[in-house]
């Protein structure tokens, strides 16, 4: 392979690499309400596109909730039985793979209550 050929070749990697950089979003959860009880996060998530290298913060009062992702199956349940719940108030879940995803909060009563969140991507 010719020189001029990789370097546009490495041009080309790099400009694809950039585009999808520059194109990610960060949503916060909720907007201004946030992470909490009483947030029907299934129309919040409606109409929005979310895409590999997006971003989701969760925010909320330190203490007060907690984010894990979860299966489908948990998810439908309301019972996380695995993941570590994320726990720090402003928590932030970088989408790194296509499929959809499945985030519930793991404080006892609170996923009951609607605090659960499925997004799809495009």
């Amino acid at each position: 392979m010719s020189f001029s050929l990789r370097v546009i070749l490495v041009a080309i990697v790099m400009v694809t690499m950039t585009a999808n950089i520059c194109c990610a979003t960060d949503y916060n959860v909720g907007d201004s309400t946030g992470w909490n009880t009483g947030v029907d996060y299934t129309a919040w998530a409606k109409g929005k596109t979310f895409k590999v290298g997006d971003t989701l913060v969760f925010k909320c009062a330190v203490g007060a909730h907690n984010v894990i992702e979860v299966n489908k199956g948990e998810f439908e349940g309301c019972k996380a039985t695995q993941g570590m719940p994320l726990t720090s108030g402003k928590d932030r879940v970088s989408l790194r793979s296509s499929g959809p995803k499945y985030f519930i909060c793991g404080v006892a009563g609170h996923c009951g209550l609607g605090q659960k969140l499925t997004i799809t991507d495009s």
